[in-house]
């Protein structure tokens, strides 16, 4: 009998090793899964973020679209140093990507690591002809979108994977410019 179990205790040697062997590479993939999900997940949430800056930027009517295209690139700087580094040298250029009708917009391009950084869109949904901000009329509704290449912010391939290259933020807003109005100079007597 005891040498019954001494044979079944030799016979087992080294099967949890085995097992953790077969088993951790699976726990490893599914452990870099939830970090990469993670990761899109507050992506999304700082280009949420940014998109509604922009909007509330472009509402006043006074940015145009390149400061404000710039205000996007100083937000995102401060809430993702790690993606969007301010000590690269950047520069904002006409849209690397189509743009749908009556959209318009700036690339920002990191010319340290030859890359785009992001895509800023503007639409104004009242008057399809507005390619300004500065040109819109009080309560306009109009769109800011922020596109974020996935090679800037990801960490593993994963748009391999999923066919998916490009994160996206979209808001729509309402313009908030002042109507335009005089004062007279002398008020009627009564």
């Amino acid at each position: 009998m005891i040498c019954t179990i001494k044979k079944l205790k030799q016979r087992r040697l080294g099967t949890a090793a085995m097992e953790f062997a077969v088993c951790s590479p699976l726990m490893c993939l599914i452990l870099l899964g939830l970090l990469e999900v993670g990761r899109i997940t507050a992506m999304e949430n700082v280009m949420w973020n940014c998109a509604r800056e922009g909007a509330r930027d472009s509402s006043t009517g006074v940015a145009n679209l390149q400061a404000v295209a710039n205000n996007l690139l100083i937000y995102l700087q401060g809430a993702e140093p790690a993606a969007f580094p301010s000590s690269h040298s950047t520069t904002l250029e006409s849209p690397v990507i189509s743009l749908p009708a009556n959209t318009y917009g700036y690339t920002c391009w990191d010319n340290t690591a030859n890359r785009e950084m992001f895509t800023m869109t503007f639409t104004d949904l009242t008057n399809p002809g507005v390619t300004d901000p500065t040109l819109m009329s009080q309560l306009d509704r109009y769109q800011i979108g922020v596109q974020v290449p996935y090679s800037t912010i990801g960490w593993l391939p994963t748009a391999q994977i999923t066919g998916r290259t490009r994160l996206y933020a979209t808001v729509t807003w309402a313009s908030m410019v002042d109507s335009p109005f005089t004062v007279p100079q002398y008020l009627p007597a009564e």
